[in-house]
């Protein structure tokens, strides 16, 4: 006997404001549902017609919800369940995140970072051909629990061979679920005495070995001073997006190579100085270039057809 959700997709971010519709399909033997939220809260019941059903359900507060509908005979047996993962959003227009690493330990409150207004998270997963952040599995599992849009940053050694690198990275990081931001590489590193079509080479190595195994285009983490001093201010890359370091008082950063292609900036980290609620002393901070939809649509057009 089988039962399936249709529709939302899995691991769909939903707006807190809608209501939602949950729609599948079941086998002849099912002639009723039961759709229930984290294993005990029901949010309704539906007839089986024609081998399908649709439950609607307004959500009153957001973060991450584990979806199952169980599906039962005549005689009120259970015969079949199917899951789902969603997260449910609030209304945002300035989307604000964070960024963090080891340094800051495990001792990181999400729910907490979560209720300050944030959005969004990256995390630190790997540095070089061997170095593991020790923190990234609990924040890559904690930034998804508590309903946070969660990305993985690589931080480039040029010194060491790119396509080395994105296999380490891949190797923790994992699978990308579809409401992951696109992987980062963060291009900070001087180690002076490399030459530059070298560490140009080893960018691309490492971008393109990514993008073939993630279906992903990834977003490039740097800043003005690196970019002109250490890539020439090169154009090459400005199909990536730009996840851009300046701390500064002005409206708006300091962008390289020509505006970033006149593509501009997509994340700005704009203090290494903030406080969030759930993170001890401070933590560097990120803006979104536009609205939280676009955020989402942004995730989605990471995805290369």
């Amino acid at each position: 006997m089988s039962i399936k959700f249709t529709a939302p997709e899995n691991h769909s971010i939903l707006k807190l404001t809608d209501i939602i519709t949950f729609r599948g399909e079941a086998a002849k033997e099912i002639v009723k549902v039961e759709l229930k939220a984290d294993g005990h809260y029901k949010l309704g019941e539906a007839t089986v017609s024609e081998g399908k059903w649709d439950i609607e359900y307004h959500f009153n507060t957001d973060g991450h919800r584990h979806i199952t509908v169980h599906g039962f005979d005549s005689t009120n047996q259970e015969l079949a369940q199917d899951n789902l993962e969603i997260v449910l959003v609030g209304e945002i227009t300035n989307v604000i995140g964070i960024d963090v690493s080891n340094y800051k330990g495990h001792g990181i409150n999400w729910q907490a970072v979560k209720g300050s207004d944030v959005s969004f998270a990256f995390a630190k997963a790997t540095e070089g051909i061997t170095y593991d952040d020790n923190c990234f599995d609990r924040n890559w599992e904690q930034m998804k629990a508590v309903g946070l849009i969660r990305g993985a940053y690589h931080f480039f050694h040029p010194a060491d061979d790119g396509k080395k690198q994105a296999e380490h990275f891949l190797k923790v990081v994992g699978n990308l679920e579809h409401n992951d931001l696109p992987p980062v590489l963060d291009l900070e590193l001087e180690e002076k005495g490399i030459d530059l079509n070298q560490r140009i080479e080893r960018v691309r190595d490492w971008l393109e070995f990514v993008e073939h195994r993630t279906g992903r285009k990834s977003l490039i983490y740097t800043s003005q001073g690196f970019w002109t001093s250490y890539m020439d201010n090169t154009e090459e890359f400005t199909k990536y997006p730009l996840w851009i370091a300046n701390y500064t008082s002005q409206p708006k950063p300091l962008v390289p190579a020509n505006n970033w292609g006149e593509n501009g900036w997509m994340f700005w980290q704009y203090t290494e100085k903030g406080h969030v609620e759930g993170v001890e002393g401070y933590v560097d901070k990120n803006r979104f270039a536009a609205s939280f939809d676009k955020l989402l649509a942004f995730i989605k057009d990471s995805f290369i057809n």
